[in-house]
């Protein structure tokens, strides 16, 4: 079995519902989503290019951090008081309306560094799809980057030009990494 190659199919940006199909056309053809990438100028969801939706783990990041706000909150709270108990008047050790204001803010605070630490690590982290680009992509069109057997080659252009591509072509090997 050969090498796969990459392909780029530009559609102009009133041609949404085209790129929509030839995403679709790709899948059919044996393409595995993890091969395609969309790269427009304009943020476009995933449903409405029929792709599965991404999902992050920056909403599990954002949990583990409040989990961790939430029980460093609580020892403050209730257990310093037992290590280091210093008795006012009648006030009891564990005083709750004011356990509650510490605990709610601690646990917030937790979620917010986490989950900005989450994006900024997510953000840094390298993609693993198929990459380039072309200068008409920041004009306006939709590029769809994506990677197919060389064998099949020939079928993929033919089929994307008659979706409405404009431009269909390999990237080359050199102009994938910058």
């Amino acid at each position: 079995m050969g090498a796969n190659v990459v392909h780029l199919a530009l559609f102009k940006e009133t041609a949404i519902d085209h790129a929509a199909e030839a995403i679709t056309r790709l899948r059919e053809m044996g393409v595995s989503d993890r091969d395609i990438s969309v790269i427009s100028g304009i943020p476009y969801s995933e449903r409405i290019l029929g792709r599965p939706m991404a999902w992050t783990t920056i909403g599990r990041i954002g949990l583990a951090g409040a989990v961790v706000g939430f029980l460093v909150a609580v020892f403050l709270s209730f257990g310093t008081p037992l290590l280091y108990p210093i008795r006012v008047a009648a006030m009891p050790f564990q005083p709750i309306p004011t356990s509650i204001v510490v605990i709610f803010e601690l646990t917030m605070l937790g979620l917010l560094i986490s989950t900005f630490i989450g994006v900024f690590v997510e953000t840094i982290s390298p993609s693993f799809g198929p990459r380039g680009y072309h200068p008409k992509v920041s004009d306006g069109h939709i590029g769809i980057l994506f990677s197919s057997p060389a064998q099949v080659e020939a079928e993929v252009h033919a089929a994307l030009e008659a979706l409405g591509a404009e431009i269909v072509h390999n990237v080359e090997e050199e102009r994938l990494w910058p």
